[in-house]
């Protein structure tokens, strides 16, 4: 597995999310940068529905598996004169929690979690025809694959490592010896030294 960074990773969470809505036509799914203010809903007006998908706090606790990125996918949605209670937007919001559910990325532990989705529809976007969906979710991720990581899943020292057995069975009238010797090697995997 090459090392990657935390843009490859909201990169890809993006890019995931617009390949799932790519037969739909008129949404538009892209990385955004962050938060939201008025002016820029604005702006976007002419430009939904919209799933945009910003990356907004990355926890890198070790190099052991214990880093997650928090993301916010936005939808952002403009509703018309059948759709006065934003029904459309709750359907894209439906439609893209299954989706973060099943992101897939070799550095990940599987796909999104935690995912909470807030409506954030407010009079003030309520003048202009729009309303905003905060979906919230988690993806955690193997924070030894980091670019300036150790480039593979790294063990704690506390963890034993099964380096062999050695037993005496009783078959019968009969004792018999058993021993099995394992030496590691520096790619990680195992030989056995001596089956016994």
């Amino acid at each position: 597995m090459s090392v990657v960074t935390y843009l490859d990773m909201r990169n890809s969470a993006a890019s995931q999310i617009k390949e799932a809505f790519a037969a739909r036509r008129g949404l538009r799914a892209a990385a955004h940068p962050g938060n939201f203010d008025a002016e820029e809903i604005r702006r976007l007006v002419t430009r939904t529905p919209a799933i945009l998908t910003a990356l907004m706090k990355i926890a890198d606790r070790d190099a052991n598996d214990e880093s997650w990125l928090d993301f916010v996918s936005w939808v952002v949605y403009r509703a018309n004169n059948q759709d006065t209670l934003y029904d459309g937007a709750i359907k894209i919001v439906s439609a893209l929690i299954p989706v973060i559910r099943n992101l897939d990325a070799p550095w990940c532990a599987g796909g999104g979690s935690g995912i909470e989705a807030s409506s954030l529809y407010a009079g003030a976007l309520d003048k202009i025809n729009i309303t905003l969906w905060a979906v919230r979710w988690r993806w955690q991720v193997r924070g030894a694959v980091l670019e300036g990581g150790e480039g593979g899943i790294l063990l704690p020292d506390s963890l034993e490592y099964f380096e062999g057995y050695e037993a005496s069975h009783t078959v019968g009238q009969r004792d018999i010896q058993d021993s099995v010797d394992l030496e590691v090697n520096k790619d990680g995997h195992s030989n056995d030294a001596n089956p016994g």
